[in-house]
């Protein structure tokens, strides 16, 4: 061991027979606050105006809820009828030829013609490079 470290007992501390009070150390410090309450007189044009805002905000949000509530209930009958739509007794044969012309949808056409614009390029390009 170096001489600047204290050795530390090993062996436990020996029971004294009398009880060890500990003296509560007392409290040195000033208290900056005052430890007196002080009475604030509150505005009675700002109390009454925050009174109002409280309860045109209550009346707000239970209209709110009103509102969510009829909101809903919309919502469930739309979903009812929704569900059980009546089938159409038989298609018409428009309605079969117009969907069997529309192969590809109007992106799709759009993708077709960009692959295509880029072929075109590339063949020229290389006609270019060629001669």
């Amino acid at each position: 061991m170096s001489s600047t470290q204290t050795e530390v007992p090993t062996e436990p501390p020996q029971k004294d027979t009398e009880v060890q009070t500990e003296t509560p150390q007392k409290d040195i410090t000033q208290q900056v606050t005052n430890s007196a309450p002080r009475t604030r007189e509150k505005k009675p044009k700002r109390v009454a105006a925050g009174k109002i805002v409280a309860e045109r905000t209550r009346i707000a949000r239970e209209q709110q809820k009103k509102v969510a509530a009829e909101a809903s209930i919309i919502i469930a009958n739309n979903n009812v009828k929704q569900a059980s739509p009546l089938p159409d007794p038989d298609p018409t044969p428009a309605k079969e030829n117009s969907e069997k012309n529309s192969i590809l949808s109007t992106t799709q056409w759009l993708m077709v013609g960009s692959i295509v614009v880029g072929l075109v390029g590339i063949y020229y390009k290389r006609e270019e490079l060629k001669s």
